[in-house]
């Protein structure tokens, strides 16, 4: 939840106001209100405009009692404050100092979507309750919003780029949490600060250098990881009031950490980054954010490789980028844990998704695929599934792309070797009988490679073996006699996969 232009224009106090420009700006956030107002407009006055040091989400009222009869002078007025983040104007008494809106005025505010609202003509509305009532709504829903990251960024997102600052950052989260941050490097010099009240930086700054704050102050210490491993150190400071709920500075270390990875020289790859990040960690809130900065939509998301290799992970990584740039404008991929994770949507259509396996099959990588993930969640499980027997169930199949279904099997025994002699033996009691002829092990070989590799496929297991198809067909029929029963049909099938499953796990774990 967040209290938008739109939720403000409800208040009491602006009933009647009108919408005259920028509709656009009715559903951003509102933080403050402030009153611009000056009463001659000199050199003195501009300069004291431009010394203003205006918060951004700011809702500005004033009556343009200056330069009433100068509609230029507005223009550029409404220009400087939407280049600073403000969100729109109150304006007042029109028809008393403002003789009418100006067409140009009305189109400057249309073109920078900032909303410019035009108060009821009445010499009896005051500021003061304007003012106190938006900013007791704007207090009352603060404390009860319980996620402002998204938010936020979302207002970065809108300033201009020479906005997008950790100042400007810092400014929101002071106005957010009614404290101040100390931004420092790991040395402890202070990169940047914003105080609660104004005009304090330097009094806390030596408080915090000296390391003797006020023994009353709430003062909490932790730490921002920046791009490229780079850490900061963060210092909150309350002077009044409550101290900080727990959720409340996770939040400000979660929205410092995605300001400074996202708005990096590599915007586009870090967004995608820690929206990979977000989808295996099941964070759905910064999930679905991160994916409205590309508009991607999250629930179409249904497939995941998870790709691991012994060669350079970086240098893959930039490989798989390339080749998946031919299908994909821009590819869900990036490390997480030691692997590469590729997200992708079956609504791309199963012949692209085949190219894309057989891409990816080209290079010198184990790879296991999930499909049909509806939420955040099962992504998380397949993940967690997948990440610790990835390396042995490649050791087990001979085929470069695993399902999710190979996987959780090879995990299924892995976790009956571990019950024991008896339970092993019951799975291997099938083949038993087979061990105890004279060309056992040309009769095994061929089972499992017929069955584990080849998907009971006389043709393919022959290739496989380097022998003639009517060797393989034949060894089939004899395996067949010596068990009494058709080899390629369950249940006998089923029975034998099991054996030959555990026979080339034991194997494997041998060494």
């Amino acid at each position: 939840m967040s209290l938008t232009v739109r939720k403000i224009l409800e208040l009491p106090s602006l009933r009647g106001a009108t919408v005259v420009a920028g509709e656009k700006a009715l559903e951003r956030t509102v933080s403050s209100v402030s009153v611009l107002e000056y009463s001659t407009p000199n050199e003195k006055q501009h300069r004291l405009f431009e010394a203003i040091n205006f918060e951004g989400n700011e809702l500005v009222i004033t009556a343009f009692t200056s330069i009433c009869q100068d509609s230029k002078a507005q223009m550029e007025v409404i220009h400087r404050l939407a280049e600073a983040g403000e969100v729109g104007i109150l304006l007042y008494y029109v028809g008393t100092f403002v003789p009418f809106i100006h067409d140009d005025v009305i189109s400057t505010a249309d073109s920078l979507n900032f909303a410019l609202i035009e108060m009821p003509h009445s010499l009896s509305l005051r500021y003061s309750d304007a003012i106190s009532e938006i900013s007791e709504a704007i207090l009352k829903e603060e404390s009860t919003d319980s996620n402002f990251v998204a938010e936020i960024l979302e207002d970065i997102s809108l300033l201009s780029p020479e906005l997008r600052s950790v100042s400007t950052v810092l400014r929101m989260l002071r106005d957010r949490l009614r404290a101040s941050l100390i931004l420092s490097d790991m040395s402890g010099n202070v990169i940047n600060i914003s105080t609660f009240p104004h005009g304090r930086e330097n009094e806390l700054k030596n408080c915090i250098e000296s390391d003797a704050p006020d023994p009353a102050w709430y003062v909490y210490r932790t730490y921002i990881q920046g791009k490229d491993t780079k850490t900061f150190r963060l210092t909150i400071i309350r002077e009044n009031g409550s101290a900080l709920l727990n959720h409340q500075i996770a939040m400000t270390v979660e929205t410092l950490h995605l300001f400074l990875v996202i708005w990096s020289p590599n915007h586009g790859q870090a967004v995608i980054s820690e929206l990979v990040r977000a989808i295996l960690q099941d964070e759905s809130l910064k999930m679905r954010h991160l994916a409205a900065l590309f508009g991607i939509d999250v629930k179409d998301l249904d497939i995941m490789f998870v790709i691991r290799s012994s060669e350079d992970i970086k240098l893959l990584l930039d490989i798989i980028r390339k080749k998946l740039s031919s299908y994909i404008d821009r590819p869900i991929v990036d490390f997480y844990e030691d692997n590469i994770v590729l997200f992708l949507a079956s609504s791309i259509g199963d012949d692209i998704l085949e190219s894309i396996s057989n891409l990816l099959a080209e290079e010198n990588l184990i790879m296991a695929r999930a499909y049909n993930l509806k939420n955040t969640s099962e992504v998380r499980k397949a993940f967690l599934e997948i990440q610790p027997s990835l390396d042995s169930a490649s050791k087990v199949y001979r085929k470069k792309v695993l399902n999710l279904s190979d996987i959780q099997l090879v995990n299924y025994f892995l976790a009956l070797t571990s019950k024991g002699e008896l339970e092993i033996e019951t799975v291997l009691a099938p083949v038993k009988v087979i061990e105890k002829n004279e060309d056992a092990d040309v009769l095994l070989q061929t089972l499992e490679t017929y069955i584990l590799d080849a998907d009971s496929s006389t043709l393919r297991t022959s290739r496989m073996l380097n022998v003639h198809n009517n060797t393989i067909k034949y060894r089939i029929k004899r395996i067949s006699a010596i068990l009494h029963a058709d080899i390629t049909k369950a249940p006998q099938s089923i029975t034998l996969y099991r054996a030959m499953m555990m026979r080339r796990i034991l194997y494997i774990q041998s060494g």
